[in-house]
């Protein structure tokens, strides 16, 4: 039978991401080469429109999400129904007197800053008050995914251990946000500029491909460094990847990690070059839909890495397992 809380966690962790990485997106990628040109205008407003509507609906996933989450996680600790813990005040208890329960208080209230700050970007700003609205935005993006490491295993610490741990939990969620989460509205822009027939349709591509890849190379930095952090905190030893079942998950997320690190160094060392050629339009058209096509690819095989982080969470970490074992 399959484990609700492992479904909201997973539908959590993704829709969080998502709110992050187009927020980064937009700031790091989109405005800087779609700003003050008209010949591409068409496709931003129909980028814009796109992943506005995309943003919104992540957002309000999250919060749902969290809110279920915390339901869940109440009812799993009393032992009762989901409608008992929250008739009885459990989830209120455990909202306002847990260390996870203050977390939710902090990103819930960090949604709110977030969901206020997107709607005044609606207003026709100009200049660096819009520059500045999306950068506010983007740090409490930043903030409301980092947050949620709090609820992971980083947070079970004490000490200096604790504290290196959530660091790196939080750069770990921040880079995934800057990597995966902003793979869809890069997917998105190169589909309405592709479509639109502007004038410098073909530049802009080129452009926000070359800012997306490097983002990604520093995004695959973090993950690789942070990542073997998080894993020396929690293997308690190289056996544990095969002697355990949390680390023959963990194995599994290194080897989906190491295929979309594999994509990546295709599209940077083939399709991005044959982008950036301005070798015509017919070879700039296949060489973006290629881009597409391998963008919706590490999607999936990310898509795929969340699901197991999914799993991970609700599992001891394999040191505790390990421990029990001897």
């Amino acid at each position: 039978m399959i484990n609700p809380l492992i479904i909201v966690r997973d539908i959590h962790i993704a829709s969080s991401v998502m709110v992050a990485g187009i927020v980064f997106f937009d700031l790091l990628v989109a405005s800087p080469v779609l700003r003050n040109d008209p010949g591409v205008s068409k496709a931003e407003s129909s980028f814009r429109r796109a992943t506005g509507r995309l943003l919104w609906a992540s957002l309000a996933f999250s919060v749902v999400s969290a809110l279920a989450w915390l339901c869940l996680l109440s009812a799993r600790i009393a032992d009762k129904a989901i409608a008992a813990v929250v008739i009885d005040g459990t989830a209120w208890m455990i909202l306002t007197q847990t260390q996870f329960g203050f977390a939710w208080q902090i990103r819930l209230l960090l949604a709110c800053l977030l969901a206020a700050c997107l709607r005044l970007r609606r207003k026709p700003y100009d200049g660096p008050a819009a520059t500045w609205l999306l950068v506010a935005a983007s740090l409490l993006a930043g903030a409301y995914l980092g947050a949620l490491a709090f609820a992971g295993h980083g947070a079970e610490g004490l000490g200096s251990d604790q504290n290196i741990h959530l660091a790196s939990d939080i750069l770990h969620l921040n880079a995934a946000g800057l990597w995966l989460g902003a793979l869809v509205p890069l997917a998105l822009l190169l589909v309405h500029l592709r479509r639109s027939h502007g004038e410098n349709w073909v530049v802009a591509a080129a452009a926000a491909g070359g800012r997306f890849s490097t983002l990604g190379i520093l995004a695959v930095g973090i993950l690789l460094v942070s990542g073997t952090i998080n894993a020396a905190f929690l293997l308690g030893g190289m056996h544990s990847l095969i002697d355990t079942a949390y680390g023959r998950l963990l194995l599994l997320k290194i080897v989906l990690f190491a295929a979309m690190v594999s994509l990546a160094a295709i599209n940077r060392q083939r399709l991005l070059p044959r982008l950036s050629a301005h070798s015509g339009i017919d070879l700039a058209s296949r060489s973006t839909d290629q881009l597409v096509r391998s963008a919706l690819a590490e999607i999936a095989l990310g898509v795929a890495i969340i699901l197991v982080v999914g799993l991970l969470g609700i599992m001891p970490p394999a040191n505790e397992m390990a421990a029990h074992l001897h």
